[in-house]
């Protein structure tokens, strides 16, 4: 336990790392629109959720006991932050139901500019013009992407309904990652990462419940067992920690760049696996949302640079 809690690679390793945590979330998104039609979405959810849990639980359950009256504490933002990692995840399934995995993973590529709109209204950190700009032009690339290119469609709003629930996957998402720092790092990754998915998974049950009985049940079949034990133990577990444990290395800003790997080996696997097309409102949607956030990074950086040279002239 003490080696997950306080394992931090060097840059080298943890540039690796961080590029293996985003294939397996473009794999995450193959995987579940290729099985789309076999295993039922909430289902899925639920279980690789309690996938999760069972391979957490061996680790933290000492810790458990010790740091219950923290958890007590923060019990509400830990519910709030179940609800977004595992909510975001669900919805996330529910995409793949109606549209493309190559869509629901180019989605993923604005979460770096939508992350900073929930930021900013948490912090009140000043949003500047380039990254205002940046922030409108990813969000356009969304809409082109939504409407398939056909203007007429995006005048109307008629999008497809996968879309709608990517993007509110990927601004749930984004709302996570603006809430996270409020929860203390005395938690440990592991143990904090168990209670999210622990409060996410409760308030996901009922729904499960519901939709076993109202639509269709998980099917036990080796194909579940397979995808629910990649999902939940490379996945929900292995690539959090993994992030988490990046984050720590290199710092935040330099991660977050690496989420733009995820359309990548999203439409790569796609187009490989489940004989996807790419067509040129994909390319020119995502152009406008690779764009919008070099225009943020550009613009944080050059903020930063000057508050440093500032602070050094004040010194």
């Amino acid at each position: 336990m003490s080696r997950i809690e306080n394992f931090t690679p060097n840059p080298r390793v943890a540039y690796a790392w961080i590029v293996f945590a985003t294939f397996l979330w473009g794999l995450s998104v193959v995987i579940s629109r290729g099985v789309h039609d076999v295993i039922p979405p909430l289902g899925m959810s639920f279980w690789r959720w309690s996938i999760g849990l069972v391979v957490l639980l061996p680790l933290v359950w000492r810790e458990l006991g010790e740091k219950w009256p923290l958890v007590k504490q923060h019990a509400k933002m830990l519910v709030l932050m179940g609800f977004l990692q595992v909510g975001s995840s669900t919805v996330m399934l529910l995409a793949v139901n109606f549209t493309t995995a190559v869509n629901a993973t180019i989605m993923n590529a604005a979460l770096p500019v939508v992350t900073i709109v929930p930021a900013w209204l948490i912090t009140r950190d000043r949003v500047t013009l380039g990254q205002s700009i940046g922030i409108v032009a990813a969000l356009l690339g969304i809409f082109v992407m939504a409407a398939q290119g056909q203007w007429q469609m995006l005048a109307s709003m008629d999008f497809n309904l996968g879309d709608i629930f990517a993007f509110l996957a990927v601004v749930g998402w984004s709302l996570y990652g603006a809430l996270l720092h409020r929860l203390p790092a005395e938690l440990g990754l592991a143990t904090t990462l168990f209670y999210i998915i622990l409060t996410g998974s409760i308030l996901l049950a009922p729904f499960y419940i519901a939709e076993t009985i109202m639509f269709k049940a998980v099917p036990a079949s080796m194909l579940t067992i397979v995808v629910v034990m990649v999902l939940g133990i490379f996945v929900s577990v292995g690539s959090i920690l993994i992030w988490n444990a990046c984050i720590r290395a290199v710092g935040p800003n330099r991660v977050s760049i690496f989420i733009n790997l995820v359309p990548i080996f999203g439409i790569v696997l796609a187009m490989i696996f489940l004989g996807e097309s790419l067509y040129f409102y994909h390319l020119a949607g995502g152009g406008m949302v690779f764009m919008g956030i070099l225009l943020v990074i550009y613009s944080t950086q050059r903020r930063k640079r000057r508050n440093k040279q500032f602070d050094q002239q004040m010194d």
